[in-house]
């Protein structure tokens, strides 16, 4: 069952402010301590040295990043938007995809800046974060949130191709691994905060409607959708779990198996690069699992005729 009338909203808005909270936290770390910046080279090197079947899918799926590819995903949601007779849903989601792709090279140009805090960091200036997977992802987000029933389908299929695009920026050193998950953060955040404007302002837009209509505001409360409990449907409810699972599953081996790594990290050690790897591998795609989970219980809200 998904959250109804303010609370989704308020939900949203939670998970947007928890999603900046994380991009700012991840920044720190990540960039500006020597700590994680050995961390982040491990898994870069493991990521350089990886040559099995995830690497090549993933090397296949950020070649596909490309000008036409997302110029066509974004074209269909467009279309579709349209043809489903939700134009007012271009807006939001013109926002979230803008927002969120300004805001990845506003923070990597100007407000964020990467030394070499110790020895054996290779420096990727203005990398933080990945705009690669920031483009991958809004566009993803945008196509699953205005495909209607097929976001069913549409949300498995795009959180796997950001993972696969993600990791791919990894294997071809294009960025680190902080890179790609603050990617997926942004992009995240900017969801929840249009979900949570979006949602806010359709709520009022419709008491209003209600008011000048004579109802009064229980009655009013009482008719928006959602108001008495709106579901994902069965094949949605069924959707959000598996992919809520499989984030929680990913983000726990993925936490379970930096932690699990001895120290002092030993930049050279293959098998502590691999496993490394492999662990911000499992970050990445649970992660972007359980991201497309809240984007289908806190999805736009719908249209009111």
């Amino acid at each position: 069952m998904a959250p109804v009338g303010a609370t989704r909203a308020w939900l949203a808005l939670l998970a947007a402010v928890v999603s900046a909270l994380t991009i700012a936290g991840l920044s720190r770390i990540a960039v500006d301590t020597a700590s994680g910046q050995r961390l982040d080279q491990l898994i870069l090197s493991g990521a350089d040295g990886h040559q099995g079947t995830l690497a090549q899918y993933a090397q296949l799926a950020v070649e596909s990043v490309s000008t036409p590819v997302i110029a066509g995903i974004l074209v269909l949601t467009i279309v579709l938007a349209l043809v489903r007779r939700r134009a007012r849903f271009l807006l939001p989601l013109g926002l979230l995809v803008l927002g969120a792709n300004l805001t990845t090279q506003i923070i990597k140009h100007v407000l964020v800046t990467r030394e070499a805090l110790g020895p054996g960091i290779e420096i990727t200036p203005n990398s933080f974060p990945s705009g690669h997977t920031t483009l991958a992802a809004t566009a993803m987000v945008a196509l699953v949130l205005a495909s209607g029933p097929a976001r069913v389908i549409l949300a498995p299929l795009g959180a796997l191709w950001t993972t696969a695009a993600g990791i791919g920026t990894l294997v071809v050193g294009w960025h680190r691994p902080s890179d790609v998950v603050g990617a997926i953060v942004v992009a995240a955040a900017w969801t929840f905060l249009v979900l949570a404007l979006d949602g806010f302002l359709t709520r009022r837009g419709a008491l209003r409607a209600a008011r000048r209509s004579g109802r009064g505001r229980r009655r009013a409360y009482a008719e928006l959708p959602g108001a008495a409990g709106e579901g994902l449907g069965v094949a949605g409810a069924v959707v959000a779990s598996l992919l809520g699972l499989a984030g929680v599953v990913g983000l726990a081996a993925g936490a379970a198996g930096l932690t699990s790594l001895g120290l002092p990290l030993d930049l050279n050690d293959t098998a502590q690069q691999q496993s490394a790897f492999t662990a911000a591998a499992c970050l990445v795609g649970g992660g972007t699992a359980a991201w497309m989970a809240l984007v289908l219980v806190l999805r736009t809200p719908i249209s009111h005729r």
